[in-house]
């Protein structure tokens, strides 16, 4: 391997291999050069390296039955297609009752999960999660409740007048198993204030993680990205993520999502937009996060071909069924009913190995069968 190193095209490139095969860590400015090197093929074998060194050749899945309890928010972000105002024909609000019948409905599609989240609404107070979580726990105990992003766990604190060490203690009495990784955009405040100005900043967003992680509660963590972001706004994204996870190991998989210009604001300004290439992104984020297991690509955000050949690029998790799915749908995302023989097929197809569990998976049991091996 160190014989490849030396056959990078770059003596940047060079540097960075043997950094790799070293399981050293890249700096910000070495991840800013792998974005921008047009020796591309160079960057997906370094990230393909360092995700087969560091987690095989399994590949991850979950049956998930996606509920978002309204699309009725307080907010109004200029990158959101999925948020509606009383009165909107696409509003819509879900009872704990309608959301057990939803459970219910797709139980025996064989889930392993349910994920929550949906928009920032009063009605969704306490109560309504703890009759929500309650009723999914009755369905099924082992059900994994994966709910609310930092950004709804702020609006809950707020709106009761507690901490929200309070809110996670009470949400974790009812069920709550793991947190979802979304709301974190781009965590870089100029950007921030143009993609999502009334969201919490991102000292916020990463402050509750933090808390979520010291409390027990492993998560996950997103990046929207090809919007107005530049390529040293991905890598500060990265390194803060890389920072908190050396401080408190909770985070389970990074979760790069493409930004969708369909059916918002932010989509129809243009000239403003900056596309980027999402199989360098992906490639880029496993070699930065050297410290995060997971790297997820969500087909339904990127098209399954696409998703399938990002897996050569450092991913090792190929999401969900996505059974019920509206935020990535309503921006114009892959519309496809996926189950879970066709995504273990999927996985096969590309010579990896399928693995199906749940957000709350331990990591640690693969890890321990690795070294036995």
């Amino acid at each position: 391997m160190e014989n490849m190193a030396s056959k990078m095209p770059t003596d940047e490139l060079t540097t960075i291999a043997h950094k790799v095969m070293r399981k050293l860590r890249i700096s910000p400015e070495e991840g800013v050069y792998l974005l921008n090197t047009e020796h591309g093929e160079a960057v997906r074998w370094l990230a393909d390296y360092a995700r087969k060194s560091s987690v095989g050749e399994t590949v991850y899945y979950a049956t998930t039955l996606f509920i978002h309890p309204t699309n009725l928010c307080e907010l109004s972000c200029p990158l959101c297609s999925f948020y509606a105002k009383p009165g909107w024909k696409t509003a819509w609000f879900m009872t704990p009752a309608q959301i057990e019948e939803s459970v219910r409905k797709h139980y025996e599609k064989g889930l392993t999960e349910v994920h929550v989240v949906g928009g920032l609404w009063r009605e969704c107070n306490l109560d309504y999660y703890r009759e929500a979580f309650t009723r999914i726990k009755q369905i099924d105990p082992r059900l994994h409740i994966k709910a609310l992003t930092p950004v709804e766990y702020d609006f809950l604190a707020r709106l009761h007048g507690i901490t929200v060490e309070e809110v996670f203690d009470k949400m974790m009495s009812w069920g709550l198993g793991s947190l979802p990784g979304g709301g974190a955009e781009i965590l870089v405040e100029k950007i921030r204030k143009q993609i999502a100005p009334q969201k919490i900043t991102s000292d916020e967003y990463l402050a509750i993680h933090r808390i979520a992680h010291k409390r027990g509660l492993p998560s996950n963590i997103t990046m929207l990205f090809g919007h107005v972001e530049s390529h040293e706004d991905i890598i500060s994204h990265l390194c803060q993520i890389r920072e908190l996870q050396d401080l408190t190991h909770g985070f389970q998989t990074f979760v790069p999502l493409k930004y969708h210009e369909e059916n918002n604001a932010l989509g129809k300004r243009k000239k403003i937009l900056k596309p980027k290439d999402v199989r360098r992104v992906y490639a880029v984020s496993r070699l930065m996060l050297d410290n995060v297991r997971n790297i997820k690509v969500l087909w339904n955000y990127v098209g399954v071909p696409e998703a399938q050949e990002i897996l050569a690029y450092g991913a090792n998790d190929f999401a969900s069924t996505a059974l019920d799915e509206k935020i990535i749908t309503m921006a114009g995302g892959v519309q496809l009913k996926m189950t879970k023989q066709p995504i273990a097929d999927l996985i096969r197809e590309v010579n990896r190995d399928p693995k199906e569990i749940h957000s709350g998976y331990d990591y640690a049991q693969d890890e321990l069968l690795t070294c036995l091996k």
